[in-house]
């Protein structure tokens, strides 16, 4: 996983789970990335769930990054949603990116 990936406007959707409106994007089969840039802001990952089952688990997770007023996108990696947020440290970097 490296790499940027900017997502346009008309390709953002919502996904529904529990009570969570969020918003969503599919990539498909191309690999995923560390950061989607979207809204002019940059969401970097956070973790991954697999796409069977995941509704069981992604609503706390997503409370819990809006609880520290994290903005949450979420996107379709081939058979995974990847949970990306602003304000989280990237992996292997040092420090949490620059506001």
């Amino acid at each position: 996983m490296e790499g940027a990936i900017a997502v346009a406007p008309e390709r953002l959707d919502t996904l529904y789970d529990h009570g969570l409106e969020l918003p969503y994007v599919e990539f498909g089969d191309i690999a995923p990335a560390i950061k989607l840039n979207a809204h002019g802001q940059e969401y970097w990952y956070y973790r991954t769930l697999p796409l069977k089952g995941y509704s069981a688990v992604l609503a706390r997770y997503v409370r819990e990054l809006q609880a520290s007023d994290q903005a949450v996108l979420l996107a379709r990696f081939q058979t995974r949603i990847y949970i990306y947020a602003t304000g989280v440290r990237p992996i292997g970097a040092g420090k949490a990116p620059a506001a």
